[in-house]
Order: structure tokens, then C-alpha cells, then sequence
């Protein structure tokens, strides 16, 4: 049996403290110190990110909140929903016999193809804009993907649709494409 590409996780309470740490406390740290007048915008946008995901940057900027900081805290809730969803996956596969059984029959599926297991860890970058960032470590983890490569390229899809859709609230696009 192949290693898992996922590191074993000793209990399921450190990743889920790395997230509160990264998605939730490292945001509301500047939230805080510069924004004390928008502390309710602040908690809103924070609150909008877990369902609309990149698209909670509209959220963020239509309560008045600087761009940088919306794409601060989209970038760090991207990397702590990752993050999590990738350590209790594999503590859950490490856990069950059944899973590793079912993760080495995907992983053999997904191999049988030799355009899927050498390109079809870049489907996850337009899967994290038209689905879900929530879709992508789950099948990253069951066809067996280098987790930090994974990583790479759902945060590189998730945070490229959060600056465009933080410019196209901003107006920027009106720039170039003028409405007539």
C-alpha cells in the first residue's frame, strides 16, 4: 500500500484550531486595530466568505471595507478552509480501512489515464471558481494529488477570482470597457 499524500494528523482539534487561528483570528486582528468603526462590516464580511466564498468580496466592498483587506481576509479564510478540509481528510482516511481501500481503487482509476493523472490536477483551478473551494481538497484527497500542489492551485484559482471580482466592485473594469 502507498503512503498517504497527507500527513497523519494526531487529533483532529489542531486543525480545526490552525483554522479558527488563520480564517478567523488573523483577520479580525486588523479588523480591530484599523477598522474599530467597522467592526460589525468587518464580522459581516468575515461571516459572508463561509457561504459565498471569493464572491463575499462584492459583500466586503459594498460595506465600505478597503479592497487590501478584502483580499486579506478572502486569502487567509482560502488557506484555513484548505487547509482543514485537507488534515481531516487525511485523518479520516488514516483512521478507516474502508477509505484507504476506496482511496486506492480512485487512485488506480484515476492513473488509468495517463492525460487525467498527468493534467487533471489543474481541473481543480477552474473547479474552485465554478464550484466550490469546499469541492477541491476532497478530490485532490480521493484521486490522490500532491497535497501542497493541490494547495497551490486552488488558492491560486480562488484568489484570482477574488481580485477580479474585487475589481470588477471596484469599477475598474469601466476603465477599459466603458459602458455606453
Amino acid at each position: 500500500m502507498a503512503p498517504s499524500p497527507f500527513r497523519r494528523l494526531e487529533h483532529p482539534g489542531s486543525a480545526v484550531f490552525r483554522f479558527l487561528a488563520l480564517a478567523v483570528a488573523l483577520p479580525l486582528i486588523p479588523g480591530f486595530l484599523f477598522f474599530p468603526a467597522l467592526l460589525p462590516e468587518v464580522l459581516t464580511f468575515m461571516g459572508a466568505t463561509f457561504v459565498l466564498e471569493y464572491g463575499a468580496a462584492a459583500v466586503g466592498i459594498g460595506l465600505g471595507l478597503p479592497a487590501a483587506y478584502v483580499l486579506f481576509v478572502l486569502s487567509c479564510f482560502g488557506v484555513g478552509i484548505s487547509l482543514l478540509l485537507f488534515d481531516l481528510l487525511g485523518a479520516l482516511g488514516n483512521l478507516s480501512s474502508r477509505i484507504r481501500s476506496f482511496l486506492e481503487k480512485s487512485g488506480e482509476q484515476a492513473g488509468r489515464s495517463r492525460f487525467f493523472s498527468r493534467y487533471g490536477i489543474y481541473g481543480l483551478v477552474p473547479c474552485v471558481i465554478i464550484i466550490s473551494i469546499y469541492v477541491c481538497p476532497p478530490a485532490a484527497w480521493v484521486f490522490g494529488w500532491d497535497r501542497s500542489r493541490s494547495l497551490a492551485l486552488i488558492l491560486g484559482g480562488f484568489l484570482s477570482a477574488a481580485v477580479v471580482t474585487t475589481l470588477a466592485c471596484l469599477g475598474i473594469f469601466h476603465i477599459f470597457f466603458p459602458l455606453r
